[in-house]
């Protein structure tokens, strides 16, 4: 058997691999507490796509919805902290959410 018909489909399937990696993107959603009780959270994708348009809800334990916006083009939303524990959960698509819990949200 010769080198190349044994490394020509252990190539391919590595190149397909890469791309099926490639083309991946997860999102990336991170809050904070920007001053006073307001909190600013920043979304996007690892691919670095924009999020623009996609909705968030500001939850309460229950998950209740207090609170709902879209990111906006600076692929921020700011919102007043509402009293006691909440969620921030970004909905940015299929396979795409990201929730953070209010004790997780620091200056």
């Amino acid at each position: 058997m010769k080198t190349r018909d044994v490394l020509h489909p252990i190539l391919l399937a590595g190149a397909l691999l890469f791309c099926q990696a490639a083309a991946a993107h997860g999102p990336v959603f991170d809050c904070y507490i920007e001053h006073d009780d307001w909190v600013k959270c920043e979304a996007g994708y690892t691919d670095g796509s924009s999020a623009v348009g996609h909705k968030i809800h500001v939850q309460d334990t229950r998950n209740r919805v207090l609170l709902e916006g879209t990111v906006d083009q600076d692929n921020s939303f700011t919102f007043q902290a509402p009293a006691g524990a909440y969620s921030v959960e970004f909905l940015g698509g299929e396979n795409h959410g990201a929730t953070i819990q209010s004790s997780d949200i620091t200056q």
